[in-house]
């Protein structure tokens, strides 16, 4: 009842708030139609009110008589003056109006153009900017479609498009308690997949795999990640499969492979200058020592292949000039061939090379004081103070080669005797140009970043001591095949399932990196001219402007374009060379790299071939890009990704199952054994025998 009672009392309240509101507004609305009729009223009495004394003054005028009193003339004059005053005052207020009014109008019309005007600014920057994105399209059209993107998205971690959606245990070890948590079948195989890998990641969920969404889980039958420091081999199960193997950074690093070849001595009679330039780390004092000594010794070859080109051109000037040069640079390399009895027979032991010597080789070099020069010039043009020279360009008698000489003089036989004993004792010797350039490269860095050429000692010692960073030395090919106009490097996929038997697949497509601009070895700070990688190349103005489609070929447009203008077989000639030198640089590393049974290891080869079709091997990289780069690359993706899920999935419950084009090219024989005399002095000890008198 009481509800009741104050449900009735507030609906009672409601009610006389809503009758006094509609009494409030009835009262104003009343007020303000009064107040409207009092104004009305008024404006009717003003107006009767006008008339009427117009009416009189008229009448006052007319009843009037016409006597022209000085005192009726002065009230006249006087009321025609404030007249004329009122009449002057309402003209003034009236132009004053109107002026302002027009000045509104003024106003508003410039603002309502200069809108337009921003309007009409917009639109045309709007459709520039949508013309040079249309263009910029259509450019790269032949590399990148809608379907493709869709594609590319679609091999991101986050969007394999996989039917159970699956949900993230951090605190499940156990796989067969993560399955049944997210209500999967105990058959069903589980994969994690990090860093990117889509295509590999469709491969598997073709096959009825499912993917965990924790990449840190320790839940999985398959994982295959970017980085050898996202594996926990410490915790691994024998069934898990990885895509890396432990202290594989003893072949995919810069440092690592350059130490690691001087082990293949012991694994193979192969002698590592015959496929890999010479290279030296330079963080290693004694490895820098070497260096100095290897460069000096390149510079008096180098002097001596100038000095028999000039002659080749006949140019007498500048024969007398290299001549002194030239003279001590033979002199040195008589030193080089020597026999190593002969040095022992010497008397007195000297250095290849002495200081003396070097400064002869070195007098047209930049020397400390020419360096700081040449550095202050480039920071000038840096700065807008100063514009770089414009390089050169190379004559056409530059440009040609010609072996055949005529009229030879003594002094330039002994120069062709030596230059060809040379090419009959040292593997490296076409590599070797007249320039003498060497690639610095940063340890730590991959894709072509901080890689620099150097051609003078002085450069190249204040390079390493100014950037404070554990840097590799490399001779550079200064004569690399060039196809049209340009140089050029091959990738070649390799994958390694075993260790010990050390086995070995490659890949039969490979595909090659152009640079977008012509080779041009005088200009060496020009990065488009000599570093092929297309995280570098496309960059650059010309990457879009090449007349070789994506700065790519594929391996079938390589072999064609061999045998059209070189009549060599790419199959019989460069492969065979390929799969030696992969062989050779795997087996150097085969005692140190961590064997595991389910690991495997995905690697990209970087390949360069010289003007004689020799193959040199530059370096080795772990998880290769796996990206639609280019048309060359994304075809080639796709398919690779495929064909590595059924080397290491599927071959492993069926060993004559279809491996796609990766071709198995070896196989040990034999397992090795780790020496077990690691960590013994092996030092040969002794003392000097004294002479016997008399």
């Amino acid at each position: 009842m009481e509800d009741q009672n104050t449900k009735k009392d507030f609906h009672t309240r409601n009610l006389d708030i809503i009758a006094q509101l509609r009494e409030k507004k009835m009262r104003e609305q009343e007020e303000k139609e009064m107040s409207q009729k009092r104004k009305q009223d008024l404006v009717v009495k003003l107006k009767s009110r006008y008339v009427k004394e117009e009416q009189k003054e008229i009448k006052q005028q007319v009843s009037l008589p016409s006597i022209n009193t000085p005192e009726s003339s002065k009230n006249r004059q006087s009321s025609l003056k404030k007249e004329d005053l009122m009449l002057e005052q309402k003209m003034r207020i009236q132009e004053k109006q109107r002026q302002y009014l027009e000045s509104i109008k003024t106003r508003q019309l410039q603002e309502k153009q200069k809108k337009e005007e921003m309007i009409q600014r917009q639109e045309i920057i709007k459709q520039s900017v949508k013309q040079k994105v249309l263009n910029q399209l259509s450019e790269v059209a032949q590399f990148v479609t809608k379907d493709d993107l869709l594609e590319q998205d679609s091999g991101s971690d986050d969007q394999d498009a996989q039917k159970v959606k699956l949900k993230k245990y951090p605190f499940i070890t156990d796989l067969k308690q993560w399955k049944k948590k997210q209500r999967i079948d105990d058959a069903v195989k589980v994969f994690i997949m990090v860093g990117g890998y889509g295509d590999i990641a469709k491969a598997l969920i073709q096959r009825g795999w499912v993917k965990n969404p924790d990449s840190g889980s320790p839940c999985f039958d398959f994982k295959f990640t970017l980085h050898n420091s996202e594996i926990d081999y410490n915790n691994l199960q024998d069934f898990q499969i990885v895509n890396h193997f432990a202290k594989i950074i003893c072949l995919t690093t810069k440092v690592g492979l350059c130490k690691s070849l001087n082990n293949l001595i012991w694994f193979n009679n192969v002698d590592k200058n015959t496929f890999y330039p010479r290279a030296f780390d330079l963080s290693d004092e004694e490895d820098f020592e070497n260096f100095r000594e290897e460069f000096k010794l390149s510079k008096a070859e180098a002097i001596l292949k100038m000095y028999l080109h000039l002659f080749k051109k006949k140019d007498a000037n500048l024969i007398e000039k290299i001549k002194p040069q030239a003279i001590v640079a033979l002199s040195v390399c008589r030193k080089m061939l020597q026999d190593i009895n002969e040095l022992i027979d010497q008397q007195k032991q000297t250095a290849v090379i002495t200081q003396k010597e070097w400064d002869i080789l070195s007098k047209d070099d930049l020397n400390v004081q020419a360096l700081a020069q040449k550095k202050h010039q480039a920071w000038l043009a840096k700065i807008g103070e100063v514009k770089p020279l414009k390089k050169k360009k190379k004559s056409k008698l530059e440009k040609e080669q010609d072996d055949s000489i005529e009229d030879v003089d003594e002094f330039t036989q002994q120069i062709i005797d030596i230059l060809q004993s040379f090419k009959n004792r040292f593997p490296q010797y076409y590599l070797n140009g007249v320039e003498n350039i060497w690639i610095v490269k940063p340890a730590g860095l991959s894709r072509g970043r901080g890689i620099q050429c150097y051609k003078n000692l002085v450069e190249i010692e204040d390079h390493v001591a100014s950037k404070g960073a554990q840097w590799i030395i490399q001779k550079y090919i200064e004569k690399p095949l060039i196809v049209l106009g340009k140089k050029m490097d091959i990738r070649q996929w390799v994958l390694i399932t075993d260790w010990n038997p050390l086995t070995i697949w490659i890949y039969d497509e490979a595909y090659l990196r152009f640079t977008a601009e012509e080779y041009d070895p005088k200009d060496l700070e020009n990065k488009m001219s000599h570093l092929t990688n297309n995280s570098i190349q496309k960059k650059g103005e010309n990457f879009y402007k090449s007349d070789i489609e994506g700065n790519m070929w594929n391996q079938e447009q390589f072999s064609d374009y061999l045998m059209k203008t070189h009549q060599v077989n790419f199959m019989e000639i460069i492969r065979p060379q390929f799969e030696q030198a992969i062989i050779w640089s795997l087996q150097s590393v085969q005692d140190q790299v961590e064997q595991r049974k389910n690991s495997h290891e995905i690697l990209g080869y970087d390949f360069m071939i010289d003007d004689k079709f020799h193959v040199w091997l530059i370096e080795i990289n772990s998880s290769p890009d796996f990206s639609y780069s280019t048309h060359v690359t994304e075809k080639l993706v796709k398919e690779v990704s495929e064909d590595l899920i059924k080397v290491v999935i599927d071959r492993e419950n069926d060993k004559k199952c279809d491996t796609g084009k990766f071709k198995r090219i070896y196989k040990a024989k034999s397992v090795l054994e780790k020496p077990a005399s690691v960590g013994l002095n092996l030092c040969l000890e002794g003392k000097k025998i004294k002479k016997v008198k008399g």
